[in-house]
């Protein structure tokens, strides 16, 4: 097996690990908790390929299946089609929106900020469309109560999430290239 092959399994699994490590950390705050995968989701795809990030999601989203990986400690058998499961599923989604806007040709570094962070923010969106439809259908609320019950409250807290992703995403990505990996 070659160096970058080595280097892009190791990788995945370590950005699978992450999202395992911080998904089950969760504080309630109504419905649905404040949660640290949606900053792990961001950060794996603005630092890795398309590829990469999709399959430590990917990775990440199967084990959670069986194991209490979800916030909350839930597994995907009652996580994915309750209430709060079309945040999970978006996930696959997310990656390649940001993925979309990393692939733009950014010549100075702070163009990679700005295109990383639009592609973050872009990807909350969609992330909150899926899981505010999905909680409107399973729990009978109108869309406005779901938008004010699911998403009124994190809009702060996910764009300093966007922020910190993109951040660290785009040093690290630097930092990984420097060294010829």
């Amino acid at each position: 097996m070659t160096h970058k092959k080595t280097l892009r399994l190791t990788s995945c699994g370590l950005f699978a690990a992450m999202l395992c490590i911080f998904s089950p950390i969760a504080i309630p705050v109504g419905p649905v908790p404040f949660a640290m995968q949606i900053f792990a989701v961001m950060l794996c795809a603005v630092t890795l390929d398309w590829a990469g990030a999709q399959i430590a999601v990917l990775v990440y989203l199967l084990l959670g299946l069986f194991l209490p990986l979800f916030s909350g400690g839930n597994t995907g058998v009652t996580a994915i089609p309750g209430p709060t499961g079309g945040y999970i599923w978006s996930y696959l989604l997310m990656v390649p929106v940001i993925r979309l806007f990393r692939a733009l040709p950014a010549k100075q570094r702070w163009t990679e900020y700005v295109l990383s962070l639009l592609g973050c923010g872009l990807a909350i969106a969609l992330c909150y469309l899926c899981g505010t439809l999905q909680f409107s259908l399973v729990t009978g609320n109108s869309v406005g109560k779901s938008i004010a019950l699911c998403v009124a409250p994190f809009v702060w807290f996910d764009l300093l999430k966007a922020v910190a992703a993109t951040v660290l995403g785009v040093e690290l990505r630097h930092r990984i290239s420097r060294r010829n990996f």
